[in-house]
């Protein structure tokens, strides 16, 4: 009879070593469960966002590669950032009114 009571008791014990770790693994601890997703959620974010970044940065490296050996690319950029025009070609800029502009005088 005390035999089986130790190993009622003993199983006892075990099992509730158990649960205490399991609640440990769960809720306590340095870094909780909760904790380690969102940070695991916070890296594949990151990870994301240095991807998007590398696209655009190998955007910026052919733009400026096209720069420094492509003088038609040259040329565009003179023509549409600057005005700039070759001679006896004329220039014509259009200009989008918004609602706020208010009409000159004399236009209706």
């Amino acid at each position: 009879m005390a035999e089986a009571t130790n190993r009622r008791l003993s199983r006892t014990l075990i099992f509730v070593a158990l649960v205490g770790a399991g609640y440990y693994w769960m809720v306590g601890g340095e870094y909780t469960r909760a904790g380690l997703h969102r940070l695991e959620q916070e890296i594949a974010s990151r990870k994301a966002e240095i991807a998007a970044r590398e696209a655009e940065l190998a955007t910026v490296r052919a733009w400026a590669d096209s720069l420094m050996a492509d003088r038609w690319a040259i040329e565009r950029v003179a023509r549409e950032r600057y005005g700039f025009v070759r001679p006896g070609e004329v220039l014509v800029r259009f200009v989008d009114q918004t609602a706020d502009d208010e009409p000159t005088p004399g236009t209706r």
